[in-house]
């Protein structure tokens, strides 16, 4: 199978396209109404939802292992996230849509940037599915965001780590019983920023790296939205 490399000219095109997209998406969800911009958020993340179990079992239809394709990934758990963030209410609601904005939005961020599917040709159906689920991992959470489902502030900085503790430990193990991968927690993968970290940290050594790059980026993260808190009127916001 032909290869993609990372930052070639279609996979350039496909990043340029993205933040048009997902500025359009947050643009419809500020112009419609509370109720329709809802409707429309619960349909991406059914969709989204659908599309990974999609791919899954064409992937298995191809041959693959199942196993390697559970939805264990962060990514992969986003999908369930904006499900659950967009069929609840109250602080339950906020919880998770805030979760899904400021942990795994970036995390789709360097999935997009440094994409671990460029194992197959750029236009074949598997990158186009994952750029596209992946994006939507990444839009989901902005829409709810703009239509004031969540207000991270600095003293929610704690729900991203209790998130993290709650499904790391567990999955660590599992990937030891199973001998898999999920969430990269065992070894990084070529390419990516982890293998960077690796390069230098060693394994597991790249873990605590990881664990001060999660710290810098939601100082970014949480940094960014108190500023546009502060010049936009977050007063809907639905508790």
């Amino acid at each position: 199978m032909n290869e993609f490399e990372h930052f070639c000219t279609g996979h350039l095109i496909i990043l340029g396209i993205i933040p048009v997209f997902i500025t359009a998406l947050a643009y419809l969800t500020h112009k419609l109404s509370k109720e329709n911009a809802g409707r429309l958020i619960r349909a991406f993340s059914v969709l989204a939802l659908c599309c990974e179990g999609l791919q899954d079992i064409l992937l298995t239809i191809e041959g693959g292992n199942i196993l390697d394709y559970l939805p264990l990934h962060l990514c992969n758990l986003g999908l369930f996230i904006n499900v659950i963030a967009s069929f609840t209410r109250g602080k339950v609601r906020g919880f998770f849509a805030e979760v899904s904005l400021v942990l795994i939005a970036p995390g789709s961020i360097f999935a997009l940037i440094t994409p671990d599917w460029n194992y197959r040709p750029l236009l074949s159906w598997l990158p186009l599915m994952c750029f596209f689920t992946h994006t939507l991992v990444v839009a989901i959470p902005v829409m709810m965001y703009v239509n004031g489902w969540c207000r991270p502030v600095f003293r929610h900085i704690w729900y991203p780590y209790a998130f993290l503790i709650a499904v790391t430990i567990p999955i660590y193990m599992l990937d030891k019983v199973l001998n898999r991968n999920y969430m990269f927690l065992l070894r990084p993968i070529s390419g990516t920023p982890l293998a960077w970290l690796a390069s230098f940290m060693g394994n597991p050594g790249y873990l605590i790296g990881v664990l001060i790059m999660l710290a810098l980026v939601l100082l970014v993260v949480y940094s960014a939205l108190h500023i546009i808190n502060r010049f936009t009127d977050r007063s809907s916001y639905e508790t």
